[in-house]
């Protein structure tokens, strides 16, 4: 674009407002225009042999003016007269990432995204150099996403550092990355990161269009993408996974799934996935198979009983207390009796309790968090069992359902069963176990009809696929792990040659 305006200007044909002015003054005071009231803005004369003047403007803290000054500024400094045009200064500045610009909307976007910018009286256009500056920390572990055996390294806030990592993970040129502009005023950067021979194009295609066709001013977390291209956004369930883990991203290109990074947060959304995705971790696949396999399977169940153990427990109590054996029926009844509230109410009472401590331990500055979660749920257990507002057996019941629900590896997962739970519990209140069996088919049904980027989301187990019931609840031996999961839709579902 640069091009083709500078060779209008010079033949003159046009005379277009947003060309750059070859008036150093002029170009200066629409700039001067655009960034009114910004102080960080900083412009500095300078004198090329004695004569031409030029400037250059940066945004302070932004860019690192010590290589600006020694890797750009000082070769055009040392030009003469002659050979101040955009080919001969390109050829002479040793940096990286320089390029001339002829539109003024150009170097305003520059500015802001970090470059420093030259401008040369009687010349129509503007010398770009990015060499940014930004603040960033070291690489941690995720807290939210711990293992035994794995990598200890989590992403970063800066999406060149994340394109980095996973450049460094595969060493293929067939890893791909399209970059997308998204917020109408904060202007982000989007990656979507796939692997070209892997990868199906339809799919990349249509996450490109859902990612484009966002129309709004900013995209402060990752969350925020994922709330607009979701296609079904009634659902609680997430139909991408989240995850600050570069490790658990890499099984996902390498299952021909596509990876979406935006500026300015760690985490990193992969898609398609199934609902079981959500429930597999690294350390399955860094054990035997068989360890691996009883893991996975004690997290399922524990999502079961997370849901269900509460429900359960309000309908037989309410309604179906003649399924209790007689030697368990009397200590509940004697239980019970201490209690003045119903089954439900006892039920929300302990249950909203849990998740407000729950949300506090998150809250709170991690040693305060641990406190606050250990001591505040054995004094208030014990305290509400002994002034009679809650019962010993409902007690047990609420620590091994938070604990069943802690076990889940997604955040995301782990709020949508939270959620589902207190649908079974009010349903198993009004309608006892009818309430139970009929919200359970719902709930199955929802789950078969879902998807994640227009794959099914219950797959394999609906619709069936046999082959990749290999690694669902069991995990079998990698070498039976030779062909990828149809979920991502692969171009080329061998692993290996």
């Amino acid at each position: 674009m640069g091009k083709r305006n500078r060779e209008k200007t010079e033949s003159g044909m046009i005379n277009n407002e947003n060309e750059i002015s070859k008036s150093l003054k002029e170009s200066l005071l629409r700039i001067e225009e655009a960034f009114k009231d910004c102080p960080d803005l900083i412009k500095r004369k300078v004198f090329l042999n004695n004569s031409t003047e030029g400037c250059i403007l940066y945004l302070k803290g932004i860019v690192n003016i010590d290589l600006v000054q020694r890797d750009f500024i000082n070769p055009i400094l040392s030009l003469k007269e002659e050979n101040l045009t955009d080919i001969t200064i390109l050829g002479s500045v040793s940096a990286s990432n320089v390029d001339c610009y002829y539109d003024f909307s150009s170097i305003i976007t520059d500015i802001l995204s970090g470059f420093a910018v030259f401008l040369i009286d009687g010349r129509p256009f503007a010398v770009v150099c990015k060499l940014d500056k930004y603040e960033i920390r070291s690489i941690q572990e995720p807290e939210t996403e711990k293992n035994v055996r794995g990598p200890h390294e989590g992403f970063r806030e800066t999406i060149e550092s994340n394109m980095a990592t996973l450049r460094r993970k595969i060493k293929n040129n067939n890893l791909k990355f399209k970059l997308i502009k998204v917020g109408t005023t904060m202007n982000q950067t989007v990656s979507i990161a796939y692997i070209e021979d892997i990868a199906d194009m339809n799919l990349l295609e249509e996450l490109n269009n859902k990612i484009e066709g966002i129309n709004y001013d900013g995209l402060i977390p990752i969350g925020y993408i994922e709330q607009f291209i979701t296609d079904f956004k009634l659902s609680p369930f997430p139909q991408y996974l989240a995850t600050e883990r570069p490790d658990k991203a890499v099984a996902g290109l390498l299952e021909g799934r596509f990876v979406i990074m935006q500026e300015g947060t760690p985490v990193v959304l992969i898609a398609p996935v199934s609902f079981f995705s959500f429930f597999q971790a690294l350390d399955d696949y860094s054990t035997n198979w068989m360890a691996g396999s009883l893991i996975r399977t004690i997290r399922l169940l524990g999502a079961m009983l997370a849901i269900f153990l509460p429900a359960l427990y309000i309908a037989i109590t309410s309604f179906h207390y003649f399924m209790v054996p007689l030697d368990l029926l009397v200590p509940l009844a004697e239980s019970r009796a201490k209690v003045p509230f119903s089954p439900i109410v006892e039920a929300l009472i302990l249950e909203v309790t849990l998740e407000m401590l729950r949300e506090a331990s998150i809250r709170l500055p991690t040693y305060i968090g641990i406190s606050i979660g250990v001591v505040g749920g054995l004094v208030i257990g014990q305290a509400a069992v002994a002034a009679g507002i809650v019962s010993d057996l409902f007690i047990i019941i609420v620590a091994v359902t938070a604990i069943a629900s802690f076990i889940i590896p997604s955040y995301d997962m782990g709020l949508a069963i939270r959620f589902i739970r207190f649908i079974f519990i009010l349903s198993s209140a009004v309608f006892g176990i009818v309430g139970v069996v009929v919200s359970t088919i719902m709930l199955i049904a929802h789950l078969v009809v879902l998807e994640s980027l227009g794959q099914p989301y219950f797959q394999p187990v609906v619709p069936l696929r046999i082959k990749d019931l290999k690694d669902v609840m069991v995990r079998v031996p990698l070498e039976l792990l030779r062909k990828r999961p149809d979920q991502g839709n692969p171009n080329n579902d061998r692993r290996g040659r």
